[in-house]
């Protein structure tokens, strides 16, 4: 089976899993036949142990996989991301750029990317509590306020060329109505004269902030 068919299976799994996270591994196998009955078959074919089927599904319903799995902490597929201040304005063209020049950005924004409502929101940044929302609506935004925490300041007032520094990113927030604890957790790359660069997730993914 190729890798890019067992990772659409995984993706179908995570959809179901937002939807019916009380759903038993069983029941998203039946489930996934109904979505994807070739993709399905084929890997039925290739499994066709019961358990180990089922076992990997439950890898796929958290994002875990491979000989890693289960070894780190439980991280869910991103129901927020951190995004920066032209990535926002391309997620809502109503938002004003700021006109001060960088590589990376100056200000920060956890974005709701789940297709459910996230609530009971806080955000940590180097194990300091900075903000906290009840919710963040589908496609909407909440700012991390990362100039209060003194350390992380005291970076910016570095001088231009200054190595970059690394900063713990952590939220956790309730989803499927208030039934199950999230959270994302990684790094955030600062550099002192272009501002916030990158995230690295633990699980992994990393992405550019801009």
């Amino acid at each position: 089976m190729k890798r890019q068919d067992r990772e659409e299976l995984e993706r179908l799994v995570q959809g179901l899993e937002r939807k019916n996270p009380d759903w038993a591994a069983s029941r998203l196998e039946s489930a996934l036949e109904e979505l994807s009955p070739v993709l399905a078959g084929e890997w039925r074919s290739e499994t066709p142990n019961a358990r180990s089927r089922l076992r990997a599904i439950q890898r796929w319903r958290v994002g875990s996989r491979g000989r890693e799995a289960g070894k780190g902490p439980v991280h869910l597929f991103p129901y927020v991301w951190p995004i920066g201040d032209r990535q926002r304005q391309e997620l809502d063209p109503a938002w004003s750029v700021s006109s001060r020049p960088a590589n990376g950005s100056w200000r920060l924004f956890l974005y709701n990317c789940a297709p459910e409502v996230v609530r009971d929101v806080r955000i940590r940044m180097d194990d300091t509590e900075i903000d906290y929302a009840p919710s963040i609506l589908v496609g909407r935004f909440a700012e991390i306020h990362w100039q209060r925490v003194d350390g992380i300041r005291g970076e910016t007032m570095r001088e231009s060329g200054s190595p970059p520094t690394v900063h713990r990113l952590e939220a956790e927030f309730v989803i499927a109505k208030g039934t199950r604890q999230a959270r994302i957790s990684g790094e955030l790359t600062l550099d002192p004269g272009q501002g916030w660069e990158f995230f690295a997730s633990r699980d992994g993914r990393r992405r550019e902030i801009e």
